[in-house]
């Protein structure tokens, strides 16, 4: 059986052919030739590759419909990151049950988005440096949500003619995520007046100096991503891409523009009523008196009380009228359907970069600043990118000394941390602290606050109530998704090969490469 969710050589050249055709009058001369052929056609020139380019970084978030949104997003990362806790009992992924049929990330990103990239990358190299860089970096933060789902991943063999592609080992990719940010990063550098993407890119429409701040900052958290496991070399990826220019100011931060052919993920999926606010989101932003709840979260409409729920709860008690939707928390308008036009969805804040550089700087490397002033400019970031200027707000906010709160639930839920906003200066504290204010930073970005809680443990989080998984107990962490079905039938040999590479079993309780908490 082809491998369709790797070798998508036919959707790609489809593709390609389409473009030629609508550009080239005398396309259908030759169309049978070149439709059988797809050697036939060779290149593209620089229009037709700059128009592969919005669709791939779209659907690294989501289809237009918002579907991907629902599945792979929701129902996975936004379960476990506890973001968000489930509330519809026919969707049992916060009970972690693993339902393969959303997994939609697997051909999500192979067939919509790495087939465009790939295209870019062979048709510019040398002749577009600028393009040829946006797109390797833009491969890397595609793949790098791949692998921090699953741990091993077809990567180096992706658009090769064989039969079985090969599976990567995690380290391998990691490595060469940063050879290809190295190599992207010189060629924006060196080319930084040339017109790259414009118009067509839907991150930064082509402001080249805006790409090499987000490539150094992507470079950050890779680094920061590994180094419970490789700490020299966390080190001197990190130092490199201080080095080379970060994010600073709101204005940096890496958003897809949102449109009515661009609608936001979240905004389009949240009308299905499936999700609410988590209990532990409830419990931290009660407790710390967070200004961001209400950008964040709107009301409960039976009181106006802002209330979460906790994650794992059975069907009987999903269906108890304390837990009906109207007595939760849904997302605030910014994340509404009525806002999916006009709220962008997010690749990467610039709070996130000084929180990395805080941890950086308690690990003793060259970050720029102290482990304090990084955090707490991280904090300020953070309210400023959701509309929170008021300086004396901010700066309560930081200097709170309260803890996280009890829930008035039917489980009685303690609260989940004493550790207060205000640094501290015991150093293992601080750890948790940076941790639980990127995670609030991170909403609603739910892919890396789950890496995140993985690598760090942080924020402390309730144990789900139940798990319907035989292979994880409910006061863990899920650690990664196992291989799919699908791929087992198209791609049986090299998933069977990819195994012993994990380190331990196919299941989702076998930590990633970077992973080495055992929380």
């Amino acid at each position: 059986m082809e491998n369709f969710t790797i070798k998508f050589g036919i959707r790609k050249f489809a593709c390609l052919i389409l473009m030629v055709c609508i550009l080239s009058p005398g396309c259908t001369d030759d169309f049978e030739e070149i439709n059988t052929k797809p050697s036939g056609l060779k290149t593209l020139d620089p229009s037709d590759v700059r128009s592969l380019f919005p669709s791939a970084q779209y659907n690294v978030f989501t289809e237009r419909t918002g579907y991907n949104w629902q599945t792979m997003t929701m129902l996975f990362a936004g379960m476990y990151s506890q973001h968000f806790a489930g509330v519809q009992p026919a969707q049992e992924s916060h009970r972690y049950v693993i339902v393969q049929r959303w997994m939609d990330i697997w051909p999500a990103t192979y067939t919509n988005v790495m087939s465009n990239l790939q295209s870019i990358i062979e048709n510019t190299d040398s002749k577009e440096p600028t393009l040829n860089a946006i797109a390797r970096i833009w491969k890397v933060v595609t793949l790098q949500r791949l692998t921090d789902y699953f741990g091993p991943i077809p990567y180096s063999q992706i658009g090769t003619k064989e039969r079985s592609i090969r599976y990567d080992a995690q380290k391998d990719i990691y490595y060469d995520f940063f050879k290809e940010l190295d190599e992207a990063t010189v060629l924006l550098k060196n080319n930084m007046a040339r017109v790259s993407f414009a118009d067509k890119d839907l991150l930064y429409q082509g402001d080249n100096a805006k790409w090499l701040r987000f490539a150094n900052s992507l470079r950050l958290r890779l680094a920061i991503r590994i180094s419970n496991v490789e700490p020299a070399k966390a080190k001197e990826e990190a130092e490199k891409a201080f080095a080379g220019g970060v994010m600073m100011a709101v204005g940096d931060g890496a958003y897809i523009k949102s449109s009515s052919d661009f609608p936001h993920g979240l905004n389009a999926h949240i009308a299905r009523n499936n999700s609410r606010m988590s209990a532990t989101m409830e419990s931290i932003q009660k407790g710390y008196n967070d200004p961001r709840m209400q950008v964040y979260w709107s009301p409960a409409p039976s009181d106006g009380q802002y209330r979460g729920i906790r994650n794992g709860m059975t069907v009987a008690d999903q269906n108890l009228p304390v837990h009906s939707r109207t007595n939760l928390s849904n997302v605030g308008l910014k994340y509404s359907p009525s806002t999916a036009n006009t709220t962008p969805m997010v690749c990467m804040y610039a709070s996130e970069v000084y929180f990395l550089r805080a941890e950086g700087a308690l690990n003793g490397w060259n970050m720029g600043g102290n482990a304090k002033d990084l955090y707490e400019k991280g904090i300020e970031t953070s309210m400023n990118e959701h509309g929170i200027t008021n300086s004396a707000t901010i700066s309560t906010y930081t200097n709170g000394t309260t803890g996280a709160s009890a829930l008035n639930d039917m489980y009685k839920s303690p609260p989940v941390t004493t550790v207060p906003v205000k640094f501290s200066a015991d150093v293992k504290i601080q750890r948790e602290q940076i941790g639980t204010q990127k995670w609030l930073a991170l909403f609603p970005e739910p892919h890396e606050a789950w890496a995140e809680i993985r690598r760090s443990g942080y924020p402390r989080f309730y144990p789900l109530l139940n798990s319907q998984n035989p292979d994880i107990a409910p006061d863990k962490m899920i650690r990664r998704i196992s291989f799919l079905d699908r791929e087992i039938i198209a791609n049986g040999e090299a998933v069977k090969a990819a195994v012993p590479l994990l380190g331990g079993p196919d299941n989702v309780a076998t930590p990633l490469w970077w992973d080495k908490n055992p929380k």
